[in-house]
């Protein structure tokens, strides 16, 4: 669903140019601190579940069309900003709306994932029939290793899969039943998955995995990352960055499921995360190629 249908208005927009800005708000706090009571044909503020106001959208009489604003991801110092500058917003017309904080979430995602698509956040220029190429005896193996992975474990509902790319792995997901939130930190990986229709608008995000916890709480019960990059002593900093943040969005017994091509790379892995996890290593014998080779699967210790 997007934003407009869930708020009940027309045509919108927001006015952060990327969801990782909106972590940060500083164009939403500047439009904000420069709307006048002459200038808003009607206001709709957004509450969470919770009662807490999430967001406030604005008709405004000289665009034509809605702006919404949301603090829903900023920091406490941004959202303190907000929710003040907020307050003062008046409108010929006002009324309520309230929203859970998922479907929120999910239509600020489908903005900016279709966005890209539709080339408003991405000037790549695509031919899919050439750029996207999904093997499909990787997605059989995958599924395989899905499968064990489960295979002892309940209540895997909230999900993250970490580097996802244009989604190659993220099909062997979906086929197992696994819906998870998909980043990864290139814009163009995203708008192809998107584009070819194997990563959900709603779930995509262009985002930085070094950063997680400034974005998702401590609300995810595994998560996924297929070929963790190719960990050698010269990709081994971006990524260990990375690793190191992925503790902190997971739940009490919380688990994860990392893909490397090497038993070498296990090593590493094993080493960065040992202290966070207990985990077992497993050679992937079903891999007949150079993908997924290793497998590193574990629960977050207590």
């Amino acid at each position: 669903m997007e934003l407009n249908e869930l708020l009940g208005i027309g045509n919108f927009m927001l006015v952060e140019s990327s969801y990782a800005e909106q972590n940060v708000i500083g164009k939403t706090l500047d439009y904000l601190s420069k709307v006048k009571a002459e200038d808003v044909l009607e206001t709709l503020r957004i509450y969470a579940e919770s009662k807490e106001l999430i967001g406030i959208a604005i008709h405004d009489k000289d665009l034509g069309f809605w702006v919404i604003f949301t603090d829903i991801i900023a920091d406490k110092w941004n959202r303190e900003n907000f929710e003040a500058l907020a307050s003062a917003i008046k409108g010929a017309k006002e009324r309520k709306v309230t929203v859970t904080t998922e479907k929120f979430r999910e239509g600020l995602m489908a903005f900016y994932s279709l966005g890209l698509v539709n080339r408003l956040f991405c000037d790549c220029d695509l031919n899919l029939k050439e750029e996207c190429f999904y093997p499909r005896d990787r997605v059989e193996s995958l599924k395989k290793v899905l499968s064990r992975f489960l295979s002892d474990k309940d209540g895997i509902k909230n999900t993250l899969e970490i580097g996802c790319g244009d989604g190659g792995a993220t099909i062997a997901l979906h086929e197992s039943g696994i819906f998870p939130i998909t980043i990864d930190v290139n814009k163009c990986e995203i708008c192809k998955g998107v584009e070819a229709g194997v990563l959900e608008p709603t779930k995509s995000v262009v985002l930085d995995c070094s950063v997680l916890p400034s974005y998702f709480d401590r609300e995810f019960d595994a998560v996924f990352g297929f070929m963790v990059g190719k960990l050698t002593p010269s990709e081994l900093f971006a990524w260990e960055k990375v690793l190191r943040e992925v503790p902190k969005v997971l739940k009490p017994n919380g688990q994860v499921l990392f893909t490397v091509s090497s038993e070498e790379e296990t090593v590493i892995l094993n080493d960065i995360l040992k202290d966070d996890f207990e985990a077992e290593i497993i050679e992937n014998k079903d891999s007949n190629g150079y993908f997924d080779l290793w497998l590193y699967m574990g629960t977050l210790r207590d």
